[in-house]
């Protein structure tokens, strides 16, 4: 795939950048925020670790027992 010269922008590839005068400019920190990660899914590690210890916890009394099928 060619590249292709192309002149779209050339009358505002100039121009100043504009500042709001009714929305003061973000700090840093402010616009960084905006970008972090968030936890959607409040507690959703939790649930999940919870879930392997129930596991293991599963297959160490099975150990115990004796059971060899496997659950099969």
């Amino acid at each position: 795939m060619a590249l292709h010269e192309t002149h779209k922008y050339d009358d505002i590839i100039d121009m100043p950048h504009h500042v709001s005068r009714r929305h003061p400019q973000m700090s840093r920190r402010q616009r960084a925020a905006q970008f972090m990660p968030f936890a959607a899914l409040t507690g959703y590690e939790r649930v999940i670790e919870q879930a392997a210890c129930d596991a293991e916890a599963a297959v160490a009394r099975a150990d115990a027992v004796g059971d060899t099928d496997f659950g099969a």
